[in-house]
């Protein structure tokens, strides 16, 4: 397979885009900078030859061209040539001129009485047009003689302040937009230092050094930015790691228990001990594989959880019957007197799992409180509130977040037996929150522990879903 031909880096890319926008910037404001200064020049130099040409055009009108010839003419440039031709008879005759070495027409045009025209003017600075003079001419009558006032003079001066300026301009282009080049690729080299030291910090970090951090530059840009997120990501990374290493460590350490119980039992049995047979030890063994089998469904239930994949099948169900047959099934193991206070309430959701979080929460409030359990089931705000009190010591405050997470006992001193594996009320908030729900840990008015579960109630049009 041919290998796709790479797209150009970002510093190369942006090197050429600002050079590009650069040259094309200076090329545009230079032409512009030429025409206008050519404009000027050409009408400041018009401007100062019609002025002669109108002062001139009242005398000759007035006295002809020997008055022309006797008045003053300081006050114009020095370099303009003033002409006056004569336009009776086939052929053009200069009958006065400002320099007597130039005795032929300068110009052609013919402006009739009181009419002028201009010519060598042109809009853009183009070489011959510069070279050649620029004229002013007037039609004069004088006793009934036409004739053609003509003031020229040179365009040199304009022409050498237009070319010196397109001259810089041209040297000037290329030196900025390689200035422009230069700073570009090295600014955007310094920015992208900051991404390539993150770079190569994310590659060195394994997952044995998700402790490490990447390096947060000094600056409150996107880079900055990205740096915090690949932080904040990475401290996130470590957490679930840790997690997942206590989580793994708590489970081998749950099942390392009912492992050993069965093994020394099966060691137990044999030819050599007479004493001791299947039939004294099988109880242990299967309360021990009874044992196993929980915290290994406990476990597949919380993978569940963690993939989302809990309560795919939705129905109606009835939470105050649920509550109801719990409550009856704690009376029935005796041990503590169980008070319900019981409203109808129907939620969506998956009955078998429902059933499991009033289970776990009914459990755990049973192993703690001293002599009685309190139920009360309602409705607010559009959810079904369920309450499960115990006269128990209560949960610390700094404890009662802790007290969801898995494999945690906050009475160190109980027995697995009647503790558990620690998975109970973990289980039972993933479930909660599955159902769109919440489960939390408060203070009890008896001076017990409150465990508060909170879910949506069903929709008066939600359809009900048979089960599967």
């Amino acid at each position: 397979m041919a290998r796709l031909r790479s797209r150009p880096g970002v510093r190369r890319q942006a090197t050429v885009a600002a050079a590009v926008v650069v040259a094309v910037a200076l090329l545009v404001g230079g032409s512009l900078l030429v025409l206008v200064l050519q404009r000027a020049l050409t009408q400041t130099l018009q401007d100062s030859i019609t002025a002669i040409v109108n002062e001139d055009a009242s005398v000759l009108a007035a006295r002809g061209t020997p008055g022309l010839e006797l008045s003053e003419r300081d006050e114009g440039p020095d370099n303009v040539l003033v002409q006056v031709i004569s336009r009776q008879g086939s052929t053009d005759t200069v009958v006065y001129t400002s320099r007597p070495n130039r005795t032929a027409p300068v110009t052609d045009l013919a402006p009739r009485d009181g009419q002028t025209l201009v010519s060598g003017r042109s809009l853009l600075p183009r070489p011959q047009s510069l070279q050649a003079p620029l004229v002013v001419a007037r039609g004069v009558d004088h006793a009934d003689t036409p004739y053609v006032l003509v003031a020229s003079a040179s365009q040199s001066t304009r022409e050498q302040a237009v070319l010196t300026t397109a001259s810089l301009l041209s040297a000037a282009v290329p030196l900025l937009v390689g200035l422009t080049a230069l700073v570009t690729w090295w600014r955007v080299g310094r920015a992208l230092a900051s991404v390539e030291a993150i770079r190569a910090q994310v590659e060195r970090t394994g997952a044995s050094h998700l402790h490490d951090r990447v390096p947060v530059p000094p600056t409150d840009d996107e880079v900055a930015h990205l740096a915090e997120t690949m932080n904040s990501m990475l401290a996130r990374l470590e957490s679930a790691q840790q997690a997942q290493r206590r989580f793994v460590a708590d489970a081998s350490h749950e099942l390392r228990s009912p492992l050993a119980t069965i093994r020394t039992s099966s060691e137990l049995v044999g030819p050599g001990n007479a004493e001791t047979s299947w039939e004294q030890l099988g109880p242990i063994v299967r309360a021990e594989t009874e044992r196993m089998g929980r915290l290994v469904d406990n476990l597949l239930l919380l993978s569940r959880a963690d993939d989302a994949s809990l309560a795919e099948v939705r129905r109606e169900v009835d939470l105050d019957d649920l509550v109801d047959a719990e409550a009856r099934r704690l009376r029935g193991l005796g041990g503590v007197t169980v008070r319900l206070d019981n409203a109808p309430v129907r939620v969506l959701g998956d009955e078998h799992q429902l059933q499991q979080v009033l289970r776990n929460l009914l459990d755990n409030a049973a192993r703690h409180a001293r002599g009685a359990v309190e139920v009360t089931v309602s409705t607010d705000d559009g959810q079904a509130i369920v309450r499960v009190d115990d006269d128990g010591p209560g949960i610390p405050v700094e404890d009662r977040h802790r007290v969801f997470d898995r494999f945690v006992r906050l009475d160190a001193s109980r027995s697995r037996s009647s503790g558990g594996a620690g998975l109970g009320l973990a289980i039972a908030r993933e479930l909660a929150a599955a159902h769109g729900g919440t489960l939390f840990a408060t203070d009890c008015t008896g001076g017990g522990a409150r465990f508060e579960l909170t879910l949506p109630l069903a929709p008066a049009d939600a359809p009900s879903v048979p089960p599967a």
